[in-house]
């Protein structure tokens, strides 16, 4: 069995690298898009385990991309932890979809340990809504 995958949908190159450093030093596999364009797309590709996402993205918000693969029967247990400096400008019910909402700057530890969850349930039971909103499982 590989490594776990998780894509990291966000624009800045600094978090990026950050991210994909942080991942593939703790055993993940990373992927990442700049854009919500074509990342559905990539999320029935690679079939991650969790995706990262940012909603703060050029030309189209990554609320988009969540109701999208929510929507979506082949991508909707996909767990999605919402990584965000505008965790705000989240309705209710994006908030509800998403497995964990976290704010930038996030705290590394609560951010792995969330990934680490988040994938936990989606390989025991295909879905990831167990979280609370600090990444930990919930009840």
């Amino acid at each position: 069995m590989g490594r776990a995958r998780v894509l990291v949908v966000e624009d800045e190159p600094d978090i990026v690298n950050v991210l994909n450093d942080l991942l593939s030093s703790a055993g993940y596999d990373v992927s990442s898009t700049d854009s919500v364009f074509g990342a559905a797309a990539l999320v029935r590709q690679l079939d991650p385990c969790v995706i990262l996402l940012d909603l703060g993205l050029p030309y189209r918000p990554g609320t988009t991309l969540l109701a999208e693969l929510k929507a979506d029967p082949r991508t909707a247990d996909v767990p999605v932890l919402i990584i965000s400096g505008l965790p705000e400008a989240l309705t209710e019910e994006r908030r509800a979809q998403a497995t964990a909402v976290l704010t930038k700057p996030v705290d590394m530890t609560v951010l792995l340990d969330a990934i680490q969850h988040a994938c936990e349930l989606r390989s025991h039971n295909g879905n990831g809504k167990a979280l609370t909103e600090n990444g930990k499982a919930g009840q």
